[in-house]
């Protein structure tokens, strides 16, 4: 005769834990997730500010001096990962 499993039983209780550890990774994996553009990652301002722990006001002046690209896209800014990584090896000073 076949076993009947209930909720209590080792087995069914493995499959549910399993299940609540797969939904909280999709849960993390949904927050860190950036829509990609032609290829590309961005970010904007609030996101690039927080993430590298400057002002907004220190990227605009970086902007006006020219010193970061960006993309103006109806007063919104945005900043290609890729062009952040460059700039932030550019300026990497290794240890002695």
């Amino acid at each position: 005769m076949k076993e009947i499993y209930d909720k209590e039983h080792d087995v069914i209780r493995k499959f549910l834990s399993m299940g609540r550890r797969n939904i909280e990774m999709l849960e993390e994996i949904a927050l860190e997730y950036k829509p990609f553009l032609m290829g590309k990652r961005f970010m904007t301002d609030a996101q690039l500010s927080e993430r590298l722990g400057v002002s907004r006001r220190t990227l605009q002046d970086f902007r006006d001096r020219g010193i970061i690209p960006f993309y103006r896209l109806d007063g919104k800014i945005l900043y290609e990962e890729k062009d952040i990584e460059e700039y932030l090896s550019s300026i990497y000073i290794p240890k002695y």
